[in-house]
């Protein structure tokens, strides 16, 4: 079975579709980045928000992580 799924929703109010496919695309990488802290079994959607354009990947990271961390989806940390 799958460890978990990710789906990315981008509005067309974000912008054009090179655009939003970009925002897809780096939430996706994040996820992926960070796949072993996420708890597994779990169907994980992100809504990509116009405040998210103009910012960096480690800012786009800091979000998904803060994110997942408030929802309880990230394993505890050994140690």
């Amino acid at each position: 079975m799958e460890q978990f799924r990710v789906g990315v929703s981008c509005s067309k109010k974000i912008g054009n579709a090179v655009v939003r496919n970009r925002m897809r695309r780096l939430v996706k990488e994040i996820v992926r980045q960070h796949q072993h802290d996420i708890i597994p079994h779990m169907d994980l959607i992100f809504i990509v928000r116009k405040g998210a354009l103009g910012k960096s990947y480690q800012e786009l990271e800091k979000s998904v992580l803060h994110v997942l961390r408030k929802s309880a989806l990230l394993k505890a940390k050994r140690g």
